[in-house]
């Protein structure tokens, strides 16, 4: 009797249980390299993957992602097991199949790229592949199942016999399922000189992937990488988790410093020129760090074409923090702080667009390399801004984090979809200070921000001048990409000098792009031996342009109260 009791009694709780959630699908991707004639001549991908309820499962191809366009150009080959595959548009597969039934997709992935990438490209944000390994990042590779945000993921990485060394933050979801957004933010970096070093941050490894060889050591490029962690961290207040950067060289003419890099939240893809010394990344790799944080974290971006809308709280004031806290964790000096703010504030006060809306930034952000800099440059001075305008209640350090509080909690249509829509009405419910008419002033309307004498504190002085504008009197850029003088205009100042077309370009002696104060010096050669060209590159306007002053011969106790004062 007792037993039956017992069992009657559990058989009601059972029927009154609410069902269980049923449990998400785990999708399988899958990537292995082709080989060809010894070569890696493209990606295997395959995914496995339940299909949806009504037998129709829709997969969206990459398409526009960090500049790089139309990706699913780079897709090929597609075979599906389990159902039947067509096309509703270049960037969708849908396929029809008995409802739930296992489906297996694969295709290949191809070089983006004929050879080594453009060394002056706004972007790689396309899948570099072959001939000797590959380095991708997620978003450009992968397909993904629509309104299936829900599912979880697994990957495979699949060498064969290829002898590539393989390095991805993916790595970790070959025992554990993650989340399916996971796949897309993340890198993959293989060749079979790939070095992978690895240093203890807050408890929690800090990898480092590197290929090719640069103007420093590994080891000398990891240990800074982990103090710049262990500085945003210390910002952020959070723990320790794994993180891995990725570092590829590319080639480019002697003289040419470039580095680009994605921040993956846990994970940054940097490809860079090989001559840079080491104190050339500790500002870039905070700006990549803190992203992991920004905007993710804070708000946001808004999606589509409109997303360039908020790269001036997204970027600027990110650069506005990478060169912050690289200063007050001791990465970087005063004197890089001050010499990084000034190239910034130079590149913008000659920038032809500076004035440029912000809707004007959206529709040209990644076609135009100078609107490509107006929101890093606009959005890190109108942080020094309101640095400044909030002072009196903590700065923008709370605001920061008050941001990613209210991210947390609130829901998305609430805060305007995106960090910069969220940043007023944080910094209002905070300090009980209105900042929108600054940011309808400088940022949505475009004028130019000028900064007050004392913007920075401390020991430094902002200053404020007019010069010449500047006229190289021919094609500068088309010159270094070629080393052969082009573009040299009849009535300017390099003809005059003696400067002609078809001259063999051998570098820049003396001057500084945009500065038409500056005499300029150009070595060249033609049919004699090479001679140095002088002359001023002053164009028929004025420019206002500002920079920073540091007094002199600081003693240790006023450089380090400057310091404080600055970085905070």
């Amino acid at each position: 009797m007792i037993v039956k009791t017992l069992l009657a009694a559990g058989l009601a709780a059972v029927l009154a249980a609410p069902a269980l959630a049923a449990t998400p699908p785990v999708d399988v991707y899958r990537v292995a390299p082709v080989i060809e004639n010894g070569k890696v001549a493209a990606l295997a991908v395959t995914i496995t993957l339940p299909a949806d309820a009504d037998g129709e499962t829709r997969l969206s191809l990459p398409d526009a992602w960090g500049g790089g366009e139309k990706l699913w150009r780079f897709i090929k080959d597609p075979k599906v097991g389990g159902g039947t595959l067509s096309t509703l548009d270049e960037k969708t597969w849908v396929i029809k199949s008995k409802p739930r039934a296992p489906l297996t997709v694969s295709y290949r992935v191809v070089g983006a790229y004929d050879g080594t990438p453009p060394f002056d490209s706004v972007t790689y944000a396309q899948p570099i592949v072959g001939p000797d390994g590959f380095y991708v990042v997620g978003h450009t590779i992968f397909a993904r199942p629509e309104r299936r945000d829900g599912d979880s993921a697994r990957f495979v990485w699949a060498p064969g016999g290829s002898g590539l060394n393989f390095a991805s933050d993916l790595e970790r979801l070959e025992k554990t399922p993650g989340k399916l957004n996971d796949i897309g933010r993340s890198v993959m970096i293989a060749s079979k000189d790939l070095r992978v070093l690895t240093r203890d941050v807050a408890g929690a490894p800090v990898r480092l992937a590197v290929r090719d060889a640069f103007g420093f050591s590994d080891d000398a490029f990891v240990d800074m990488t982990a103090s710049v962690i262990r500085a945003v961290r210390g910002f952020w207040g959070d723990g320790g988790e794994p993180f891995l950067i990725t570092l590829m060289a590319y080639d480019a003419p002697k003289g040419w410093r470039s580095r680009r890099g994605s921040g993956l939240g846990d994970a940054f893809a940097v490809i860079s020129t090989r001559e840079p010394t080491l104190d050339y990344y500790p500002v870039f790799l905070t700006h990549e760090f803190f992203h992991t944080w920004n905007p993710d974290q804070t708000g946001g971006l808004l999606d589509g074409p409109q997303e360039p809308l908020g790269y001036w709280f997204s970027e600027g004031f990110t650069d506005y923090y990478a060169r912050r806290l690289a200063l007050r964790s001791g990465l970087i000096s005063l004197e890089a702080f001050v010499a990084d703010w000034n190239q910034a504030l130079d590149a913008y006060g000659v920038s032809p667009v500076r004035s440029a809306p912000n809707a004007e930034i959206a529709k040209r952000f990644w076609a135009d390399k100078i609107v490509h800099m107006l929101p890093y440059q606009r959005g890190a001075q109108f942080a020094v801004l309101m640095e400044a305008r909030l002072k009196g209640q903590g700065g923008l350090d709370p605001v920061m984090l008050a941001m990613r509080a209210a991210a947390k909690t609130q829901d998305p249509a609430r805060r305007g979809g995106s960090a910069a829509a969220l940043f007023p009405s944080v910094v209002q419910a905070r300090t009980g200070v209105d900042v929108t008419p600054q940011i309808q002033r400088y940022i949505t309307d475009g004028e130019p921000v000028l900064l007050p004498a004392d913007a920075f504190g401390g020991c430094l002085t902002v200053e404020t001048r007019t010069r010449p504008s500047f006229n190289a009197g021919f094609d500068l850029d088309q010159t270094r990409k070629t080393r052969i003088v082009s573009g040299v205009v009849p009535d300017g100042p390099a003809y005059a000098a003696g400067l002609r077309d078809g001259m063999k370009y051998l570098g820049r002696e003396h001057g500084a792009d945009g500065d038409g104060s500056v005499e300029a010096a150009y070595a060249v050669q033609d049919d004699g031996p090479s001679r140095v060209i002088r002359y001023m590159p002053a164009g028929k306007g004025t420019v206002t342009v500002q920079r920073i002053v540091m007094p002199k011969d600081l003693t240790p106790e006023a450089r380090a109260a400057c310091v404080k004062a600055v970085a905070g």
